[in-house]
C-alpha cells in the first residue's frame, strides 16, 4: 500500500521518483488536464462549501493514482506539506526536489526541476502562459504558515459543517481548515507560496498536490478523533454539497463522484507516515457497517451525545416485502436508507414522516442487507431516540392489474414520486405506458425488487409520455412515475398491458 510521506523526510530516490513522474505526466498533457479540471469547476461547488474536503481528496487521489501509473510503482505516495516544518528552509524546497521561491522581482522560479525553461503553467483555457512564479509570504495576509498549536485547535472543532454551507458557517470543521474562519490553514498556504498558487489554476504548481494531501491529512485524522461525526450536509443542503449529490466536474471512474464514495479512507487505500498526538491509530479490520438491528419491530436505543453525529446501523431482509424503519422518541430525527447491500446507495430519506417529529420510511424491499445514516435534523443539537424496523405486510402501494383499466392519478406536488405495484405470472411482453398532457418519467424496477431498475423512459409514449415495452419474467415489479422536470405538475394515467 502506498504511504504518504512528510515531503521532507524523502530520500534522494523517493525525490527523484516523484519529480521523475510528475515530468511524464507534463510531457504527456495528463498534468495539465488536472490543472483544467480545478480551474473550471465552479469556484462555489468546491471551495466555500461542505464538499470542499472530498472533492479535493477525490482530486488528489486521482493524480497519485496517475503517479503510481506513469511510475509503475503502485507504492508510490503523495508526499504532504507539513506546514509547520515546511518553510523557506525547508528541504522540500531544496533544486533535486521542488525547487525554492521566485524572483524577488519577476516571482519566476529559477532553480530546481520546475524553473523556468523546464515547466509552463497554461491558462484556464489550455494555453501555455509562462514560467512557473512563487512569492513566499509577500502576501500581507499570509505573512507565516500555519503553526502546529494551530493545527490542534481546529481539529478539536466540531461538526463537521453547519447551514448556511458557505464561508459564514460556524462552527464547521470544513471551514477552519479551508481558512473562511478560525486561523486559516489552507487558505493561508496558498497565500504564502503566492504567485501561480493564487489563481483556480493553482495545480501548476506541483507544491498545490502536497499542500492539499496535508489538507486531507488533517480531515483523515479529524475522522479518527471524531468516528461518530460524519458528513453533513446529508440532505437539504445546495445541489452538489449533499452526502449523495454528484460533485461538480468530477469524472466518473471506480470511486464514484459523491462525497459518501470518498468518505472511508481505508477503502481508498490512503495511509500516512506518521499521526498527530491524540489522534487513534486505525483500527484494522473494523466493521464500519454500523450497528446490526432485527427487523422485528423491537426498538434499539441510541443517542445523539456531540452535535453533528451521525449514528450508522444495519439489518438484514431475508424475505421481500413492506417494511416500516422509523424512530420513536423526543429528538427530531432524519434517517436516511441506502443499500440493498451496498452502504453507499441511497434509497430514500424522511425527516417528519413519523410521530411528532420522529422518521419514518414505509418501502418495499428485496432480501439483502441494509443501512441506515441517523442524525438530528439540526446539527447543533443533542438528543435521545428509539429506532426499530418491522415488517409492515404490502399495503400501501397502488395496484395495477395487468390488462385492467387505466389508474387515474397525479403529480400534485414539486419532485413527487408516484409508486405503483403490479404482478407478472406468466413471462412474456408486457407493456407499461403513461397517458395524458404531462410530462412523464417512468423508471421500472424488479422482479421482487423495489430498488433494482430494469428500464426507463422519458418520451416514447404519445406526446410526452412514457412507455416501457419488454420481456418480464414471473414475479412482483414497481414503476415509479414523476414530473420530467423536479418543478412540475400535472395529471397522467397509468396502466400495464400484454404484448
Amino acid at each position: 500500500m502506498a504511504i504518504r510521506k512528510d515531503a521532507n523526510t524523502l530520500s534522494s530516490a523517493e525525490r527523484a521518483e516523484f519529480v521523475n513522474a510528475v515530468k511524464i505526466l507534463k510531457s504527456t498533457g495528463i498534468y495539465d488536464q488536472f490543472v483544467l479540471r480545478h480551474a473550471n469547476a465552479i469556484m462555489s461547488a468546491i471551495h466555500r462549501a461542505p464538499a470542499f474536503l472530498p472533492w479535493h481528496r477525490r482530486f488528489i487521489w486521482d493524480f497519485e493514482k496517475e503517479l503510481q501509473r506513469v511510475s509503475q510503482n503502485p507504492d508510490l505516495g503523495l508526499p504532504y506539506w507539513n506546514w509547520p516544518s515546511g518553510g523557506a528552509t525547508a528541504s522540500m524546497w531544496d533544486a533535486d526536489f521542488l525547487g525554492g521561491n521566485g524572483d524577488p522581482g519577476t516571482q519566476v522560479v529559477t532553480s530546481g526541476p520546475f524553473r523556468s525553461g523546464e515547466w509552463t503553467i497554461v491558462n484556464s483555457s489550455g494555453i501555455q502562459s509562462g514560467p512557473l512564479r512563487r512569492a513566499f509570504g509577500r502576501e500581507s495576509w499570509a505573512p507565516v504558515l500555519p503553526a502546529q498549536q494551530e493545527i490542534d485547535d481546529v481539529l478539536s472543532v466540531t461538526p463537521y459543517d453547519v447551514s448556511p454551507w458557505n464561508a459564514t458557517s460556524s462552527p464547521s470543521f470544513r471551514n477552519q481548515v479551508e481558512g473562511w474562519i478560525g486561523p486559516n490553514l489552507h487558505n493561508r498556504g496558498h497565500g504564502w507560496v503566492g504567485g501561480s498558487m493564487l489563481p483556480m489554476t493553482s495545480p501548476n504548481d506541483p507544491v498545490f498536490f502536497m499542500h492539499h494531501c496535508m489538507v486531507d491529512k488533517l480531515w483523515y485524522e479529524w475522522q479518527l478523533r471524531f468516528p461518530n461525526q460524519g458528513y453533513l450536509p446529508m440532505n437539504g443542503g445546495p445541489f452538489g454539497q449533499n452526502l449523495t449529490d454528484p460533485m461538480n466536474n468530477t469524472p466518473s471512474t471506480p470511486i464514484g463522484p459523491r462525497p459518501i464514495d470518498v468518505l472511508d479512507s481505508t477503502a481508498l487505500g490512503i495511509e500516512y507516515d506518521q499521526l498527530l498526538p491524540g489522534t487513534p491509530p486505525p483500527i484494522t479490520d473494523q466493521d464500519e457497517s454500523g450497528i446490526l438491528i432485527v427487523a422485528d419491530g423491537s426498538m434499539n436505543d441510541g443517542n445523539i451525545s456531540v452535535p453533528g453525529e451521525v449514528d450508522l446501523f444495519r439489518f438484514d431482509i431475508s424475505a421481500f416485502g413492506q417494511y416500516t424503519i422509523e424512530t420513536a422518541g423526543p429528538s427530531d430525527t432524519f434517517i436516511t436508507l441506502y443499500g440493498p447491500d451496498d452502504s453507499a446507495l441511497e434509497l430514500t430519506s424522511d425527516d417528519d414522516g413519523g410521530q411528532n417529529l420522529n422518521s419514518r420510511i414505509v418501502m418495499t424491499l428485496s432480501s439483502g442487507t441494509y443501512y441506515l445514516r441517523l442524525r438530528l435534523f439540526s446539527p447543533n443539537t443533542t438528543g435521545s431516540y428509539a429506532i426499530q424496523v418491522q415488517e409492515s405486510g404490502t399495503a400501501g402501494v397502488p395496484q395495477l392489474i395487468v390488462g385492467g383499466p387505466p389508474l387515474n392519478a397525479a403529480i400534485s406536488a414539486q419532485s413527487e414520486s408516484d409508486l405503483y405495484q403490479f404482478d407478472i405470472v406468466n413471462q412474456g411482453t408486457y407493456t407499461i405506458e403513461t397517458e395524458g398532457t404531462t410530462d412523464t418519467f417512468l423508471t421500472l424496477f424488479g422482479p421482487n425488487s423495489q430498488t433494482t431498475e430494469i428500464s426507463r423512459d422519458d418520451d416514447s409514449g404519445i406526446g410526452r409520455n412514457s412507455l416501457i415495452r419488454m420481456e418480464l419474467a414471473p414475479g412482483v415489479y414497481f414503476a415509479a412515475i414523476r414530473h420530467f422536470s423536479a418543478f412540475g405538475t400535472g395529471p397522467y394515467s397509468i396502466r400495464v398491458s400484454s404484448g
